[in-house]
């Protein structure tokens, strides 16, 4: 019996969302269109009446992830003021953790991403470019001198700790740097220069 084009659509939603949970969880390298089939109850074979390719996958299912990690840390600062927001964006951002809910295609899929194709990467880099603007909007808000360069320092900052830190052999070493990189953030805070050219007294 043929689908309605309701049923397809909602078929390829979770064809991408379980994607993007499998890539995530394991890696792209290491998963097949099968595994990601498998997961979602369906067959191989019908993959391709979805997807030209398993490079546009990864896109989509990159994109879905980014708006998950995007939607979770905006309900959570919502109401919020830019700095109590900036230091819970952070906090969030550094603690994210498999199986406790979305994770950042950056942080996790980052030595892998620059190997896939045109699509994928600019998908990446329009989501890292999101991320910096978001930041960068609320510093605005605290009066930094320069706010994007800030905030792009800060999201590398993010990057790296939580790539590192989860290459750590214990809990304790991948919360030190964790701890570590939220420490340093809060320092290069206070010591940006302001709009009017004083030092930056932010305060939590």
């Amino acid at each position: 019996m043929k689908k309605s084009k309701a049923e397809t659509a909602e078929t390829r939603k979770r064809i991408v969302a379980m994607a993007a949970k499998v890539f995530l969880e394991h890696g792209i390298a290491a998963t097949g269109i099968a595994d990601i089939m498998k997961e979602a109850g369906l067959t191989q074979g019908g993959f391709y009446r979805h997807f030209e390719s398993k490079e546009q996958l990864i896109a989509e299912a990159s994109e879905e992830a980014f708006n998950q990690i995007d939607a979770v840390l905006g309900l959570a600062v919502a109401g919020m003021g830019p700095r109590q927001a900036f230091d819970t964006i952070v906090r969030k951002y550094l603690r994210q953790r498999q199986g406790t809910g979305p994770l950042c295609p950056l942080a996790s899929l980052g030595s892998e991403l620059p190997h896939s194709d045109a699509q994928v990467r600019a998908i990446v880099n329009i989501a890292h470019q999101r991320m910096v603007a978001n930041l960068s909007a609320l510093l605005r808000q605290l009066d930094m001198a320069e706010p994007a360069a800030v905030a792009d320092a800060v999201v590398s900052t993010m990057l790296g700790a939580v790539t590192i830190a989860r290459l750590a052999q214990t809990d304790a070493s991948a919360e030190s740097i964790l701890d570590n990189a939220e420490h340093t953030i809060g320092l290069l805070l206070r010591s940006s220069p302001r709009v009017d050219g004083a030092k930056a007294a932010v305060h939590r």
